[in-house]
């Protein structure tokens, strides 16, 4: 069986995405691209003749959330890394640990694999706004925590490899 992820992101659930609206855009669609893939794979196209293929393919939606990259930090202002950056992402590593697990785990057409969940959610922003937890890698004054002995490019992006 081979596995198609299709990674959706901001702008998935409709909302504004100003600077990224080709991203915001392509992310809102994937959703539809998703589902109508599993329904082409389970059930066919109307109209047209099943095709038997030996081996199978399951298309699932993949789900990240806000992750500490080069992608999500560029041109991004103390503001947003102050909040929701250094509310709700995650350093890379962290996101991988929880979601391969999930990933590998998914067994029938049409699978959802996310990190950040409504749950998680809720959980990260009591820490902030009720128990006044700080970030670990957002400063008061919206900067990159830098971790000693680690580099990091122009955006305070880690270096990873």
């Amino acid at each position: 069986t081979g596995h198609i992820f299709n990674t959706v992101g901001s702008g998935v659930k409709g909302g504004g995405t100003p600077g990224y609206a080709t991203y915001g855009a392509t992310k809102r669609g994937l959703p539809q691209l998703t589902a109508s893939l599993v329904k082409e794979i389970d059930e066919g196209v109307q109209g047209y003749e099943k095709k038997q293929t030996k081996g199978t393919i399951q298309v699932h939606s993949l789900s990240p959330g806000m992750v500490f990259t080069k992608l999500l930090l560029d041109d991004s202002t103390p503001e947003l890394r102050k909040f929701p950056f250094g509310v709700l992402a995650a350093q890379p590593e962290e996101v991988a640990a929880d979601l391969v697990p999930k990933i590998l785990a998914q067994k029938d057409n049409g699978g959802s694999v996310e990190f950040l969940t409504t749950d998680r959610i809720l959980t990260k922003f009591f820490e902030r706004f009720i128990l006044q937890k700080k970030s670990e890698y957002i400063d008061d004054d919206g900067n990159v925590i830098k971790v000693p002995g680690e580099q990091y490019d122009e955006t305070g992006a880690r270096a990873l490899y």
